[in-house]
């Protein structure tokens, strides 16, 4: 633990993220390192499970130590869907929880879904990104379900006869190797690309954003979400010409602490900063200009 908290000391400039794909798995460790990390000013990104985030209090310890944005792997609103591919973690939980003690403690959400599972037909797209959007999850990343080699979802689609392509190239979560189930290729791919459409859109960045109940943490959400995907060419830009360290401190304002209740206006007034709330007038000016 001392090297890993003198490696984060040694690192420049007061953002991180964490690769690992479920920092808070290992309890003893991920506790004592949010507490090492507490006084050293650091803001940073990780994920994190489902079960994780509603067991204990080291979601909270996390969030003192500087988290503010978390990977989720929500994966289906079907719980067919989440058996079938053994996310046992899903299976019971609260997904609504898990969202209102993320925004209660003001942590982002990038929520992941997986596409064209056997539960799965052509509306599946729409209930998704609708239901990501009235949840105030920040950003979404969707898959298209991939049977990886060694895998039961694997065996299952090659018993089945239901592989299209043993090119491994194309198993990238983008491409439809295998015959779904519930739709036609043509429909779980066309769906798979409007959900990214449909969520970046103007009109549900900014109505995203209204699932918050103050003004500083509806302006966040806006700028975060429509930074992440209306200006990539900027991004991509930036890192063609090797400038991503001046985009930093930009970052760090972006992710500054934002806590309260979820959707619950009055009782943000004490933890925002000083922050006031968003008039009416100011949401109905701002709506006109983006719907």
């Amino acid at each position: 633990m001392d090297d890993a908290l003198a490696e984060i000391d040694r690192l420049p400039g007061r953002h991180l993220y964490f690769l690992d794909d479920h920092l808070l798995g290992h309890k003893r460790f991920a506790s004592d390192l949010f507490n090492g990390m507490k006084a050293m000013g650091r803001v940073f990104q990780g994920a994190a499970t489902v079960d994780s985030i509603l067991d204990g209090d080291l979601i909270e310890k996390a969030a003192d130590a500087g988290l503010r944005s978390i990977f989720v792997g929500f994966e289906s609103l079907d719980t067919a869907n989440l058996k079938q591919s053994n996310k046992n973690q899903n299976l019971g939980r609260d997904y609504n929880r898990v969202i209102e003690r993320l925004h209660d403690l003001g942590i982002m959400i990038n929520g992941s879904f997986v596409f064209g599972l056997d539960g799965d037909d052509a509306s599946v797209f729409s209930r998704t990104v609708d239901w990501a959007v009235e949840q105030g999850i920040t950003t979404s990343t969707y898959h298209i379900a991939t049977p990886y080699p060694g895998t039961l979802f694997y065996e299952k689609m090659k018993k089945g006869g239901r592989l299209l392509t043993d090119d491994w190239d194309r198993y990238d979560t983008r491409q439809v190797v295998f015959e779904p189930q519930c739709m036609s290729i043509d429909e779980l791919k066309n769906g798979y690309d409007q959900a990214y459409r449909d969520f970046y859109s103007w009109r549900n960045v900014f109505h995203g954003s209204l699932a918050h109940g103050t003004r500083k943490h509806q302006l966040k959400h806006f700028f975060y979400t429509s930074g992440w995907k209306k200006f990539e060419p900027l991004w991509n830009l930036a890192i063609q010409m090797r400038q991503l360290n001046g985009m930093t401190h930009l970052l760090e304002s972006v992710l500054s602490k934002v806590t309260g209740n979820f959707k619950n206006a009055a009782a943000f007034n004490t933890h925002t900063e000083g922050t006031p709330e968003m008039s009416p007038d100011q949401l109905s000016d701002i709506n006109s200009q983006i719907t």
